[in-house]
């Protein structure tokens, strides 16, 4: 599970909040222990109390999303302790996450699978020539010059 610590930035929390929603995890509201290591626990960290809840509820095999408030001795601490249970990714701005269209989406999901550019086309029900068009309309969403690099891009952005 993928612990996440969101610092300074108006709307960081809320990006991540729905980037695991879309990624579909199940999300709860604050720090409890026992919500289970299917789940991510999701609140502000205002002070040492809030962070010591977080700590716990990842102990207990949690995701934590942290709406981080509080001193930044009292932040470096946490992402420091959470360290020790798995990666943290310590966020300190929005990110701009390329706009990729759904059909863009779907085309490059079957990619990632494995499929040859035909084989999605195919089962897209899409010809040839309109694929290739929506592939290039992802890689330059994407700002990268090749297919093995779109794939690359959109498979780190879904994680």
């Amino acid at each position: 599970m993928t612990r996440y610590v969101v610092a300074e930035g108006a709307g960081v929390f809320a990006d991540a909040l729905a980037e695991l929603e879309a990624q579909g995890v199940r999300v709860v509201s604050g720090f409890r222990d026992g919500a289970g290591s299917e789940a991510v626990c999701a609140g502000a960290v205002a002070d040492s109390a809030d962070a010591e809840a977080a700590l716990l509820a990842a102990v207990s095999g949690s995701g934590v999303l942290v709406d981080a408030t509080a001193p930044r001795e009292v932040i470096d601490r946490l992402c420091s302790d959470l360290r020790t249970f798995g990666p943290v990714e310590h966020r300190l701005e929005r990110r701009v996450r390329p706009a990729l269209t759904r059909e863009q989406r779907e085309l490059v999901a079957l990619l990632a699978e494995g499929l040859s550019l035909g084989e999605a086309a195919a089962r897209l029900h899409l010809s040839r020539r309109t694929a290739d068009r929506r592939l290039a309309g992802a890689r330059a969403a994407l700002g990268v010059a090749t297919t093995v690099e779109a794939v690359a891009a959109f498979t780190r952005l879904r994680n």
